[in-house]
């Protein structure tokens, strides 16, 4: 509907109860426009609602000609208005006139006023509206692999003698043996023949006492000294460091965190009364802490925003922040990264290495610091190891939420509880319980 900018003045419509006055047939024109204007806006509820052809061609007339065109404009209007509202039409991706709508959150209702013609185009967009979103379940695994490189070459010896010659069960953890365990009897006649290079375990009395690490240990035994020889090599191994699963709605952000939230204190400030160090104390995740956001591409594939990332403190350094107050050095290992798979397939994300090295020298005193004979009194232990962190996820598209039953079975088939009682026990318990009496006078 055009709209006409009338410049009519409050002034001259009182002007018009003003005998004689020379503006009278202007002040009575103005009066009639502004009611024939009421008029039209009357009959803008129902020409709103669809465009026709009457209404646009009666407010130009009105504009343009005055109160006799205004009038035919009116006319026109509610003669299209009348002759459309049977026929309306929407359409299919546009917008629907004539509705209202209000949202309780706390309901979680949708209330909607419309015409009755309206009412199936609206139930069409709540059909639309009320499905839910598709969701993904991320299977994670962080696996550690550590490519050691150690040795553990060395004597180590001792010498005891007790009540008639006997060397007693204590002569083994005189220099160095802690955790291995008596290496002999309670006297000398426990000896075996060709004694050098028999592992550790051969001089042991009992089977029970075996332990798996003591490989590469060899002794020899005299009447009061004995000599442990160590020539230890260890080898690469794997460690899963964590394995959660974690289901996030489709376009949302997940996060799971799995370990401790530690406090750092950032600085220190003092009082000023007294000279009282006030703490300022901070709070940080610390462990294996995975944040991903899912998409569900039209084609079927899992697109991921990943940022995996697993961290520990380092033990042996601190960073002084003041007086008597230092803060830990926190090593982490992570990274951001997108990544695209098909639904149910794995990806893998590593190259996330960190070396460490040490050395530890120990040696009987004064002996062990003797050129060349030195080595014969001491003991080296020497690291060298590189650690890969490998993070394998594993997404799988979830339309609806029966599915989650299955793939939750898995997760339970992997993480067998035991039983507190056997079928046996249970049936027993329950053949001993009393039984219950009939009540007097049944039948």
């Amino acid at each position: 509907m055009n709209k006409v900018k009338m410049n009519t003045k409050p002034s001259r419509a009182y002007n018009l109860l003003a005998p004689g006055s020379a503006e009278r047939p202007t002040a009575l024109l103005s009066l009639l426009s502004i009611c024939a204007l009421t008029l039209c806006l009357c009959a803008t509820p129902n020409v709103l609602a669809q465009q026709r052809a009457g209404g646009a061609t009666g407010g130009g007339g009105f504009g343009a000609g005055g109160f006799g065109g205004g009038a035919a404009g009116a006319r026109g209007g509610a003669t299209g208005a009348s002759s459309t509202a049977s026929s309306r039409t929407y359409p299919a991706n546009g917008t629907i006139p004539d509705v209202y709508f209000s949202i309780d959150p706390e309901s979680r209702r949708v209330v909607f006023i419309a015409p009755e013609e309206a009412i199936p185009y609206v139930m069409q967009v709540l059909t639309n509206l009320d499905r839910p979103k598709p969701q993904v379940l991320i299977k994670c695994v962080f696996l550690e692999i550590t490519h050691n490189n150690a040795s553990d070459i060395g004597i180590e010896g001792g010498w005891s003698k007790g009540i008639g010659d006997s060397a007693t069960a204590n002569a083994a953890n005189v220099f160095g043996l802690s955790g291995i365990g008596s290496a002999v009897g309670t006297n000398s006649s426990a000896t075996v023949n060709n004694v050098f290079g028999q592992p550790i375990s051969s001089f042991q009395s009992t089977a029970s006492s075996v332990a798996s690490g003591n490989a590469g240990l060899y002794q020899i035994l005299g009447a009061n000294y004995q000599a442990t020889l160590r020539a230890i090599a260890q080898a690469g191994s794997a460690k899963v460091l964590s394995r959660p699963s974690i289901l996030a709605r489709n376009n949302q952000p997940a996060t799971i965190t799995v370990g401790q939230s530690v406090p750092l204190i950032t600085s220190v400030s003092y009082n000023g009364l007294n000279g009282t160090p006030i703490n300022a104390v901070s709070y940080q995740n610390v462990g294996v802490i995975l944040e991903v956001t899912p998409f569900i591409t039209s084609d079927g594939l899992v697109e991921m925003i990943v940022a995996p990332q697993v961290s520990s403190i380092d033990a042996t350094t601190s960073i002084p922040i003041s007086q008597g107050v230092s803060a830990p050095v926190i090593d982490i290992r992570s990274a951001n990264t997108v990544a695209v798979t098909p639904n149910g397939q794995t990806i893998i994300l590593g190259g996330l290495m960190q070396t460490s090295k040490s050395k530890t020298d120990t040696k009987i005193p004064f002996l062990g610091d003797i050129p060349l004979l030195g080595t014969l009194f001491k003991r080296t232990v020497q690291t060298d190891a590189n650690t890969e962190l490998l993070i394998f996820l594993t997404p799988y598209i979830v339309e609806q939420p029966s599915q989650l039953a299955a793939l939750s079975a898995t997760e339970r088939s992997k993480a067998d509880l035991p039983k507190s009682l056997t079928e046996w026990e249970l049936n027993k318990f329950l053949d001993e319980l009393p039984k219950k009496q009939p009540a007097k006078g049944s039948k």
